[in-house]
């Protein structure tokens, strides 16, 4: 929703939803992976795509001017 906020073209979007919709991992502990697992939320860790997305995410959350110190604001 917030990428069709900003006017990205639906082709965009659509491509982007679906490399992230069957995103799956696993982790390895020294020698050993574990199984696979869905990954339902977040970004890939790791992708150029990653620090945009994370920024369109925060963008429009409303700051509370009250939980900063004065001396940074």
């Amino acid at each position: 929703m917030k990428l069709m906020k900003r006017n990205l073209p639906v082709v965009l979007t659509d491509i982007l939803e679906n490399w992230l919709k069957y995103c799956s991992s696993m982790v390895k502990w020294d020698c050993v992976f574990s199984y696979t697992f869905a990954v339902k939320f977040g970004v890939r860790q790791g992708s150029v795509l990653s620090p945009f997305q994370f920024a369109i995410y925060l963008d429009d959350i409303p700051v509370n001017r009250s939980l900063i110190p004065s001396s940074l604001s």
